[in-house]
């Protein structure tokens, strides 16, 4: 991702506003958090302030009649502050989680709009590890965190502001403590944030290693290599352990360092504090509360430490989830762009080159011209570009140089959901989602109704198939069409196309998970799905090549042979070689 280098040359704290910038919808919700915040937190410190008046002017002053009424009066002062802080524990709670979801579908929606191209180079855990984990992460900052830091900031401002104005010698006293407390604070951040990058990142490692693990698990089990996976994983979880006891014990002299500034803060208070309370400088129950606000300033201070881990923790996680959103998908849609109009399905390539970031050509100069319901082969050997050049029709990827053109108009001036819609891709890898077969033929046409889903599944030979299922079309599949054959899962991947009948077909290795037995009723569903469209066929298999109106032969990128069955095997060349040794080895199979 291009866009890894600045995202990692900004600082926390630039990393962490723009996290809070996530919060702008809910501003009127945060302002009144801020609110109760505020009431809380003088609540709180107004409690060693009415000790320090009970005992000046009504203990030592042996005014007894009043001391119940400050006693009711700090119950209520307690209660309230605990009403305020549930309430703010409510609000913050709603405000985090509904940012968090915000932020999420932000991240989701930005990633389902990147280009193919995105996801050749990007681990499918680790994406899913940016969204849950990651985001998560981040989510602890706009709660628990931004309440604390909050707290914590106004306790510390609080205390000094109101122990200044009672005796400004204490006020210095406690002034001093500050430069110890942060100049820990910057060097235990300096040291813990690059701990938590490398954490977040093997984190999402994990995840990616559990997610290929999992979706492999028949291969893993064929060859034998479980030894080999668990060493993989216990590699990188021995790792994601070493970081975090790294980060432990950075974190481990944080709090007896705090322990010992505050034992020492103590022994201060006491020698200079009980000396200007023997001299009658102050009062006792100056003195007094000002231990009190001793011990509430310990809580600020000693939590600073996990406060600190935590915003490192979730501006790494900010750096991951902004890797993302700032990447720009390298296919964009054109300002202004159109709605395909109805198509008659004419295809013309000129001079369309190809090469992926930072590789060399892999589709160089081709110029085709396919036209409206005429059926076209691409044969070639492993690595031809065959693929590559049919990606290029719906806009996974835009050429290098050169142009495509949909009866006479460059594909770019179209609206990229409005041109797919006219192209069906039957592709070589089948993907169907865990549901029933119902849902997956519909998926393109939800509103779809059983009887259209029907005819799309007769026309691709699989509703005798579904119909011998004791719940039929509503038969579930399992996780990736685990339930079905190669065969049956090709076969409704078609019917998914046909059901929105799009004028354009491209087909990749439709034949290439089939077994002899179902190539027949394959072949019929072929003829029946390119009848009447303008059809590209990727295909190894002799009967789909055959059946093309012309084929056109690709070797190392480049466009080297166009024409019919026969005239190519009057000409010689690869095609006629693929022939002859197809044809030999069927003849093999059939002795």
């Amino acid at each position: 991702m291009d866009s890894n280098t600045s995202i990692k040359k900004l600082t926390t704290l630039k990393i962490t506003g723009r996290l809070l910038s996530f919060l702008r919808p809910y501003k009127f919700l945060v302002v009144l958090a801020i609110i109760l915040l505020f009431f809380s937190t003088g609540l709180a410190l107004a409690t060693p302030a009415l000790t320090k008046t009970a005992i000046d002017n009504f203990i030592l002053g042996k005014n007894i009649a009043l001391l119940p009424k400050v006693a009711m009066l700090l119950l209520v002062i307690s209660l309230a502050e605990s009403v305020l802080s549930s309430l703010l524990r409510i609000l913050t709670e709603y405000i985090s989680q509904n940012t968090v979801h915000q932020l999420r579908k932000t991240l989701y929606e930005h990633i389902n709009n990147l280009s193919i191209g995105f996801f050749d180079w990007t681990k499918t855990g680790d994406l899913m590890s940016r969204i849950t984990a990651d985001s998560h992460a981040v989510g602890q900052l706009y709660g628990f965190g931004a309440v604390n830091i909050l707290v914590n900031f106004l306790t510390l401002i609080g205390i000094f502001i109101v122990v200044t104005i009672w005796e400004p010698r204490l006020g210095l006293l406690y002034l001093a403590l500050i430069p110890f407390v942060v100049i820990a604070m910057r060097a235990y951040a300096f040291k813990v944030r690059p701990l938590w990058r490398k954490n977040r990142q093997a984190n999402g490692e994990i995840t990616s290693i559990m997610q290929e693990t999992i979706t492999s698990m028949r291969i893993i089990k064929l060859f034998g290599t479980e030894k080999e996976e668990l060493l993989r994983f216990s590699t990188k979880n021995r790792e994601v352990c070493d970081l975090l006891i790294s980060s432990s014990k950075v974190s481990s002299y944080w709090q007896p360092y705090i322990g010992f500034l505050t034992s020492t803060a103590s022994a201060l208070v006491l020698l200079i504090g009980g000396s200007l309370v023997i001299k009658e400088q102050i009062t006792l129950g100056t003195l007094i509360a000002f231990t009190s606000y001793l011990g509430l300033l310990a809580r600020p201070i000693r939590q600073s430490g996990f406060l600190i881990g935590m915003i490192q923790s979730s501006a790494a996680a900010g750096e991951r989830i902004f890797e993302i959103l700032d990447t720009t998908s390298n296919v964009k849609e054109k300002e202004g762009a159109l709605d395909v109009p109805d198509v008659a399905g004419k295809l013309t390539f000129e001079n369309v080159s190809f090469a992926y970031p930072n590789s060399a050509m892999i589709v160089k100069d081709i110029s085709l011209e396919i036209l409206p319901r005429e059926r076209v082969a691409l044969v070639g050997p492993t690595g031809a570009g065959k693929s590559t050049l049919i990606s290029l029709i719906p806009r996974f990827y835009d050429p290098t140089s050169g142009r495509i053109l949909l009866d006479g108009v460059d594909i770019k001036e179209y609206k990229l959901k409005s041109l797919r819609a006219k192209i069906g891709f039957v592709l070589q890898e089948t993907f169907l989602f865990d549901g029933s077969i119902r849902d997956n033929i519909a998926y393109g046409k939800p509103d779809a109704s059983l009887d259209e889903i029907r005819e799309a599944a007769k026309a691709a030979e699989i509703d005798d198939f579904i119909m011998t299922l004791p719940q039929g079309y509503d038969s579930p599949i399992g996780e990736r069409g685990v339930r079905l054959s190669g065969g049956q899962k090709q076969r409704i991947a078609i019917a998914r196309v046909i059901l929105v009948n799009p004028p354009i077909l491209i087909l990749d290795e439709p034949t290439a998970n089939i077994d002899a037995g179902t190539e027949a009723k394959m072949e019929k569903a072929l003829l029946n799905v390119t009848n009447s469209r303008t059809t590209i066929v990727i295909a190894h298999r002799l009967w789909a090549i055959q059946n093309a109106g012309r084929i056109a032969v690709l070797e190392k990128g480049q466009l080297t042979q166009v024409g019919t069955h026969t005239e190519l095997l009057a000409l010689g060349g690869f095609y006629k070689e693929a022939y002859l040794e197809q044809s030999l080895q069927a003849k093999e199979v059939a002795q």
